[in-house]
């Protein structure tokens, strides 16, 4: 039912994103529209969070939305009959304009995730990237 309904919020029509570079291994899966919004993420943010959160199952989703000083990163896994998994959402939590740092973990249900925002301690951040991936 959890896998449905983030499947619904993720299929609606936002925007489209041009073709950006993925980690190896990865890519858009077309399922599911791209979206993109301003402030931009640095490139570096989705390579550095890909490495850490090492998505373990084959279909997930990506999601970079902007506070003043962080951007908060979220990846939900959407495992497939025969995966296991060991997470079904990981967040990162970084301090914005500064590539190599230390992240912050943050446990899932500390957010409240709306469509297109998620509030995290009383504070509304806008969704800026988004992104239906599969692995190779």
């Amino acid at each position: 039912m959890l896998k449905t309904l983030l499947t619904c919020l993720l299929a609606l029509p936002l925007g489209a994103v041009p073709p950006s570079a993925e980690p190896p291994g990865v890519h858009l899966s077309g399922r599911i529209a791209p979206f993109q919004a301003e402030p931009a993420p640095p490139a570096w943010l989705r390579l550095e969070s890909h490495a850490l959160a090492d998505p373990d199952c084959r279909h997930y989703g990506y999601e970079v939305y902007a506070g003043e000083a962080h951007w908060l990163v979220r990846y939900v896994m959407f495992p497939e009959d025969r995966e296991e998994f060991r997470e079904i959402e990981q967040v990162f939590l970084y301090p914005r304009g500064k590539a190599k740092a230390k992240p912050e973990r943050i446990p899932s249900g500390d957010l409240q995730v709306e469509p297109l925002a998620v509030r995290w301690k009383g504070q509304t951040l806008p969704l800026v990237d988004r992104r239906d991936l599969l692995r190779d």
